[in-house]
């Protein structure tokens, strides 16, 4: 298990060098918030290939909940943190782990976009016609 911590500033050649390089067979990428790489859905689809084409199993760890979503969309399994990430590999012992695990929505405690608050009506404006 290797684990690979990237800078806000990393490119793509900088992460598909990282992952080549990588001793062990599961590879962790560490995005922080704000990373260039997790703004495409078309980088971790470069990533994910990279890893396949060098048998290494990816990874992506971010704690922003939006990047996760686009590396789960591109087949990728995604963590909150480096601890959810080892948790996961212990539980998994020696299970295959490539499958995708799917991003959380939002953060705990808040609704996703587009969901009502709990408890709350929709409430139609004064003067306004109902629905």
């Amino acid at each position: 298990m290797t684990i690979v911590y990237l800078d806000v500033d990393d490119e793509i050649t900088s992460a598909a060098s990282r992952i080549r390089a990588a001793e062990g067979a599961r590879v962790a990428l560490v995005l922080p918030a704000g990373s260039r790489l997790g703004t495409s859905r078309m980088n971790f689809r470069l990533l994910a290939r990279e890893a396949q084409v060098h048998g290494r199993q990816l990874a992506i760890v971010s704690p922003e909940a939006p990047t996760r979503a686009l590396a789960a969309s591109a087949g990728l399994v995604v963590h909150a943190s480096v601890l959810d990430y080892e948790a996961a590999l212990e539980t998994a012992g020696d299970a295959d782990s490539s499958r995708s695990v799917p991003a959380p929505e939002a953060p705990a405690g808040q609704p996703s976009r587009g969901a009502a608050m709990p408890g709350a009506a929709m409430a139609t404006p004064a003067g306004a016609p109902g629905p």
